[in-house]
């Protein structure tokens, strides 16, 4: 009886078995020219299905409409306009929309003028205020730092309440 109730329990939250019954084989890894969904939803050409960025939430659009779900969604779109759409993912999970949940990076100059490297798409959006930490208590097999770097720079953004931070904490923004 234990066994059903945990596996019931996997299957509602997304977990292993979710996984394995319901969205197919997992790829690996995906590269390719993405554009911005939502603050922390991509789409990529010749993929299916869509990718959401690992280790963070961001306002959604159809769920969540207004000007945060925007401002997300254009953070991220510029994000990939920096790296002129070409990103590279390493897939972690299905989550329980079957959107394949994935670490992605951009190769961007970040700073301007700076020599370009690759970026963390989820640590840049959390950095500057876009998206908070989320699912962290599994980090991904291949970086055991990623929930501390993630939380690290939420806790930093909050504290200095930028992004969508002051409205989130119930505060007007700062002009």
């Amino acid at each position: 009886m234990k066994a059903l109730g945990l596996l019931a329990v996997l299957i509602a939250t997304g977990g292993p078995a979710a996984a394995q019954t319901n969205c197919g084989q997992l790829p690996k890894t995906w590269e390719g020219v993405a554009y911005a969904v939502s603050g922390d939803t991509l789409a990529g050409i010749d993929l299916k299905p869509r990718l959401r960025l690992w280790g963070i939430r961001a306002p959604e659009l159809g769920t969540e409409p207004g000007v945060p779900a925007m401002r997300a969604r254009a953070a991220l779109a510029d994000m990939l306009v920096s790296g002129e759409h070409r990103v590279s993912c390493r897939i972690a999970a299905w989550d329980r929309e079957c959107r394949a949940v994935a670490q992605c990076t951009v190769t961007a100059e970040w700073p301007a003028g700076s020599k370009a490297q690759p970026h963390d798409l989820a640590v840049r959006l959390v950095e500057d205020g876009f998206a908070y930490g989320f699912g962290l208590e599994t980090p991904p097999a291949w970086d055991k730092d990623a929930s501390a770097k993630i939380a690290h720079f939420e806790a930093l953004s909050r504290q200095a309440r930028k992004g969508l931070w002051p409205d989130w904490l119930g505060e007007r923004a700062k002009p």
